[in-house]
């Protein structure tokens, strides 16, 4: 399971790029929050900001 949502998270963070780079060139809003959106769906399934921090 923890090796699917890593490559989940690949993906998404991937399309946001690729988003934002569509939203910078044709100067459009829309690809650029879908491209904001795929970002933070990438953290969130990424894991890895929300857990405990070792001491």
């Amino acid at each position: 399971m923890q090796q699917n949502k890593r490559r989940i998270s690949m993906v998404f963070l991937i399309l946001g790029m690729a988003l934002l780079m569509i939203g910078f060139s044709t100067d459009n809003k829309a690809f650029t929050f879908a491209a904001i959106a795929c970002v933070l769906i990438s953290l969130i399934t990424g894991g890895r900001w929300m857990r405990p921090r070792k001491k």
